[in-house]
């Protein structure tokens, strides 16, 4: 992974977990080892499955955490991967099988996955983890239920080692759904031994990471930063290449390209369309953009009043939109 491609697992993106090293136990990360991203906001929050978790929190579950499977990676350019939603590979689980019937699916989990805080991965992480994500509520729910993932009686550790989801139906989603970003695998002993009491530590777990990703969250700023530093020991993958990443929030987009322009920063998303066009036709800066088959723009009619309440009418103002203008003006062909 280099300094794109981080990028491309953190929202289109704490303190460390126990067991992060000191600093003068390694070399200080060289300027090619350390990302500079500059983003509009930052994660709110540690816990993508908590309630009202903000969208780059994201990029914390995909790089601290790990899951079960995810999906593959396909290069758009040169420099820009994407994920191939139809293909899955190994993250925490090394093999899996489905029932001869149909019923269920079997993972086999890695003998060498660990947490950041040294201690082996288990079925027993995996339920937990999964259980919190049908019963926590909110969108993480929602998201588990939209594969057919809905109560924690489905999920079985079989022993240590082995983890068994039993299918509520036949549903294509299931397994799709097991490598999106809700379905992380927690260090269940360390979030319930600081738990207060909670059952699911929603607010340890909001303030701390206790996975086993290829980053921990060296400190976490809200409204100013997000640094993380690599895992040394990531067995789930080939180890990144970045060894540092500074996430800085910059509400300001014209801040943020007068970074970027002067080399300041390294990478940053999100910028108005404007600005992007005329990055790329400046050809100074690799622009890149990939794009994103479940975000709809629309224009909303209020259907409960006049006039918009007659279906003819509203019927007429979609065939009256200038799509292709519309796409010119505001966002310039993109």
């Amino acid at each position: 992974m280099d300094r794109r491609s981080f990028l491309k697992a953190l929202p289109a993106t704490t303190l460390a977990a126990p067991g992060i090293r000191e600093a003068a136990a390694q070399p200080a990360p060289t300027r090619n080892e350390t990302l500079l991203l500059v983003q509009e906001y930052g994660p709110n929050s540690l816990d993508m499955q908590g309630i009202g978790s903000s969208q780059p929190v994201n990029g914390v579950a995909l790089n601290c955490y790990d899951r079960l499977v995810r999906f593959k990676r396909v290069k758009v350019d040169d420099v820009t991967t994407s994920f191939d939603i139809n293909a899955l590979e190994p993250e925490l689980a090394e093999s899996w099988q489905e029932a001869s019937d149909g019923s269920s699916v079997t993972f086999k989990i890695r003998a060498d996955a660990r947490f950041h805080s040294g201690r082996s991965v288990t079925a027993r992480d995996v339920k937990w983890s999964l259980d919190r994500a049908v019963s926590i509520g909110g969108f993480a729910t929602t998201q588990m239920n939209a594969g057919s993932l809905e109560k924690p009686e489905q999920f079985v550790a079989v022993d240590d080692r082995t983890f068994r989801v039993d299918f509520a139906r036949r549903d294509k989603l299931t397994m799709p759904n097991l490598a999106v970003t809700i379905p992380f695998v927690f260090d269940s002993e360390l979030a319930i031994r600081n738990g207060g009491g909670d059952p699911w530590a929603k607010d340890y777990l909001k303030n701390n990471v206790a996975g086993g990703g290829a980053f921990k969250v060296e400190a976490w700023r809200p409204g100013t930063e997000t640094i993380y530093t690599r895992n040394d020991d990531w067995k789930s993958g080939a180890l990144p290449k970045l060894r540092r990443v500074i996430a800085r929030d910059i509400p300001s987009p014209s801040t943020r390209r007068a970074l970027i322009e002067r080399g300041d920063a390294d990478i940053s998303y999100g910028l108005p369309p404007k600005d992007f066009k005329d990055l790329a036709d400046a050809g100074k800066i690799k622009v890149a953009a990939v794009p994103v088959p479940n975000a709809i723009w629309y224009v909303a009619l209020n259907s409960a009043l006049p006039p918009f309440n007659n279906v003819k009418l509203r019927q007429a103002v979609a065939w009256a939109l200038p799509y292709e203008k519309i796409m010119q003006a505001s966002l310039f062909g993109r």
